[in-house]
């Protein structure tokens, strides 16, 4: 008897499921809301960028050529110096020893030249008896020079007006021949090398402007072209430019990181506002919206200025309206509702 109860209360339900309808739900896609701007073309001013190291216009490493050991130094890293000021004393046993015992037969020898030259002079003793000072004095003071010249380079000098740098010595250290000891940089200018490539050697010349953004000192400067190298280089096909920028407030260090931007006239072209390009795996592309679907086209690109850069592709025209803003979270295929076109455009460019 419960084994029928129980079958026919498993029926019951089975017949209620099965008389219950299904409801279809329905998912409908929001539109994305995006504001576009038509292709068009413009005139452009194109411009060179490079990335440059900066050196001081004028750098000497300062060496000892025979060494010695460090006595005294008269400078600091960072101390501004004149040509000729000394900066650092070396002594060397030899080198004094020489300069010394020449200097002695030195003084003795011209006391003997000057003497008998009178004598020859009065005609009171012979050429033979002359000569033989006068060349003993010629060795003596060639012999002097030598050792004289060898003992000044033991007070190393600036070579030039500027800054002292790389003054790692201590007093006491030994010193090889040879060795750079200290440097010194006049960095009122500073300058670099940048591979200009040739399509657009003809923009540019010498004196012409550009400008140098440096980052670590927050400031972009303008400049100019101090050279043109007219042989490409062997491995790119490149022009050396040598490029310059005033330092007025010695805030560049040698060695500091910058762009070069070179202005190379101006190009008539189909272009699109900066915002609009993205890039996804190296590759740039933007959202163009047709029927009120956004369909994302790969592009190249070329000049640009400061709003605008130029844009090519087989897939696009003049007229084609472009996404500015809402990119963000933006997938090929998305419906969009294009809202006021004439909004003021804030977005910056956005990476996919």
């Amino acid at each position: 008897m419960k084994k029928i109860l129980c079958l026919s209360l498993i029926s019951a339900f089975m017949f209620l499921g099965c008389g219950k309808k299904k409801e279809k739900v329905e998912i409908v896609e929001k539109p994305k809301y995006v504001v576009t701007e038509p292709v068009q073309v413009r005139e452009l001013s194109q411009t060179f960028r490079s990335d440059a190291v900066l050196e001081p216009e004028y750098k000497v490493d300062h060496t000892t050529e025979r060494g010695g050991t460090i006595e005294r130094i008269y400078k600091k890293n960072g101390d501004f110096v004149k040509k000729g000021d000394i900066v650092m004393k070396l002594s060397d046993t030899d080198t004094e020893a020489s300069y010394n015992s020449t200097k002695s037969l030195y003084n003795v020898a011209k006391n003997n030249y000057n003497k008998f030259k009178r004598l020859y002079d009065e005609q009171l003793i012979s050429y033979l008896e002359y000569v033989e000072y006068e060349n003993a004095y010629s060795t003596a003071k060639a012999n002097f020079d030598v050792a004289k010249n060898n003992y000044n380079k033991l007070f190393r000098k600036a070579d030039i007006d500027g800054v002292v740098g790389n003054l790692f010595g201590k007093v006491g250290n030994e010193v090889e021949g040879n060795a750079t000891i200290f440097t010194v940089v006049d960095d009122d200018i500073m300058e670099s090398y940048v591979g200009f490539p040739a399509e657009w050697l003809g923009q540019v010349k010498v004196g012409g402007p550009l400008s140098v953004e440096i980052p670590a000192i927050g400031k972009t400067l303008e400049g100019q072209i101090l050279e043109i190298n007219p042989i490409a280089e062997a491995n790119t096909k490149k022009y050396k430019l040598k490029v310059g920028v005033k330092n007025p407030d010695n805030l560049i260090k040698d060695g500091m990181y910058s762009y070069v931007t070179i202005p190379v006239g101006k190009v008539s072209a189909m272009s699109v506002p900066d915002e609009s390009i993205f890039i996804r795996d190296l590759l740039s592309y933007i959202f163009v919206v047709k029927d009120g679907v956004a369909r994302r086209v790969e592009v190249k690109t070329g000049a640009q200025d400061s709003t605008y850069t130029v844009i090519s592709s087989k897939d696009i025209k003049t007229g084609d309206k472009v996404v500015v803003k809402g990119l963000f979270g933006l997938e090929d295929g998305n419906k969009v509702s294009e809202s006021n076109p004439n909004a003021t455009n804030t977005t910056t460019k956005e990476t996919k």
